[in-house]
């Protein structure tokens, strides 16, 4: 296993999201365009951020049928969301979490050690993966850093 896992207590957040359908050739744009709209409109009403962008996957993407993904902006405070976004508090929980380095496209690999490692200490997963982004847009391919993470349940183990 190349990516070095850990158990995270994530404290319930504040989030500007919006949920929709896409297609895995067209989610680098579509995500684009949603993170593009929704920190438009955040520097508009000059609210804070609390935190890196993040997607929840509440889809597996099967070929390329449609899945469902939520793009999601945290806040320090609630603010009126753009036109078809909403305000939300996402809540607390142990999160299983590694950082993945690399493009995009290789990122499918953490989830693979992610999933073996939560199964290989008796932890079941307890909601949909999220993918946090570290880093900025002009970061070369190779460098990326991103964090794959799935809310599990049945933590024994320390948590940090």
């Amino acid at each position: 296993m190349e990516h070095e896992v850990t158990l995270r207590e994530r404290e319930a957040a504040p989030v500007v999201s919006k949920r929709f359908p896409v297609r895995l050739s067209e989610i680098g744009g579509a995500m684009g365009t949603a993170f593009g709209e929704v920190y438009g409109h955040l520097g508009a009403v000059q609210a804070t951020g609390d935190g890196p962008p993040f997607v929840i996957y509440h889809g597996v993407p099967t070929g390329d049928d449609p899945f469902d993904i939520e793009v999601c902006a945290p806040v320090a405070q609630a603010i009126d969301p753009p036109p078809g976004w909403q305000m939300q508090e996402l809540p607390a929980g142990t999160f299983a979490t590694m950082v993945h380095v690399g493009p995009y496209d290789t990122v499918a690999s953490a989830y693979d050690d992610l999933v073996a490692w939560i199964g290989a200490h008796d932890l079941s997963v307890a909601g949909p993966p999220r993918e946090v982004y570290l880093s900025p847009a002009e970061t070369p391919p190779d460098q990326i850093r991103t964090i794959v993470e799935f809310p599990v349940a049945g933590v024994a183990a320390p948590v940090v």
